[in-house]
């Protein structure tokens, strides 16, 4: 009778070990799934520190935001090149141009006027002075950006402003800057802008980058850049005190998403912005 029973108990050992066997295996089955899985979605992120997506990221982050019509991208609908002004797009390809120490020249301006006027370039003249200084660039290097920036070919444009109070002149092969007769203010309080990268993705030929962005004047924060579409749920938690942070935009801010497309020379141009809907 007793080596009956050792060879039940036997029995019962090796079926409990045999389901614990088919337990670790299917959950070892499931692990794998969920890490292939989590590797198929994320295989093809990147890193959202890394050196091209933050030179990508700030393509369109001027230092001032009163030029060349600030963070144009960030607007209510989708935008594309063709939704930009010629003379937005220059400016902001001046603004990115590598202007390495450009040529300084000097015009005399006109008797009993405040302009100097030549070839059809008309500046104002320095303060107690009765000289112009003029900047002096080579046309290719402002081309170059702005074909680095657009993936297109600059169009000709006889004049373009760089900021409210300078203006460039297009003659030849230069590009001629310095103070504009007339000047441009705006009025108003200053808005304070905060965008954070959430991620960025590569998909073929184009690394598409995802953010947030909160625009805020006086106390209320607004959808996007280009109008005045309040955003309610961000102004009823905001307060100038509070810290905003990555929760907080991510919370309220809108969602954007900025397609850049890989040239042939392997650099990347922008080809659209619009909120995340």
């Amino acid at each position: 009778m007793k080596k009956i029973k050792e060879k039940t108990n036997n029995k019962k050992l090796d079926i409990f070990n045999d389901k614990l066997l088919v337990v670790l295996i299917a959950l070892l089955v499931v692990i794998t799934i969920v890490l292939l899985v989590v590797w198929l979605v994320n295989r093809n992120n990147l890193e959202t520190d890394s050196k091209l997506v933050t030179e990508l990221h700030n393509y369109f982050s001027s230092d001032d935001l009163g030029n060349c019509e600030g963070l144009f991208t960030y607007a209510e609908d989708k935008i594309e090149y063709k939704d930009v002004n010629s003379e937005t797009r220059i400016c902001l390809a001046y603004q990115k141009a590598n202007i390495e120490e450009p040529e300084l020249i000097t015009l005399k301006a006109t008797k009993k006027k405040n302009t100097c006027t030549e070839d059809g370039m008309t500046f104002k003249k320095d303060a107690e002075s009765n000289t112009c200084s003029v900047s002096k660039i080579k046309r290719n290097v402002i081309d170059e950006s702005y074909k680095k920036l657009y993936g297109k070919d600059i169009e000709d444009n006889d004049s373009f402003r760089i900021d409210n109070l300078n203006i460039c002149y297009l003659k030849d092969d230069y590009y001629y800057c310095g103070l504009s007769e007339t000047f441009t203010y705006t009025l108003g309080s200053e808005s304070i802008i905060y965008r954070v990268m959430q991620k960025a993705v590569e998909k073929g030929r184009d690394i598409v980058i995802y953010d947030y962005f909160v625009k805020i004047n006086e106390n209320t924060c607004f959808q996007n850049y280009t109008t005045t579409t309040v955003n309610e749920k961000c102004t009823d938690e905001y307060t100038d005190k509070k810290d905003i942070n990555y929760n907080f935009m991510k919370k309220y801010g809108t969602e954007y998403k900025h397609i850049f497309r890989e040239a042939k020379d392997g650099t990347y141009y922008w080809v659209s912005s619009e909120p995340v809907k």
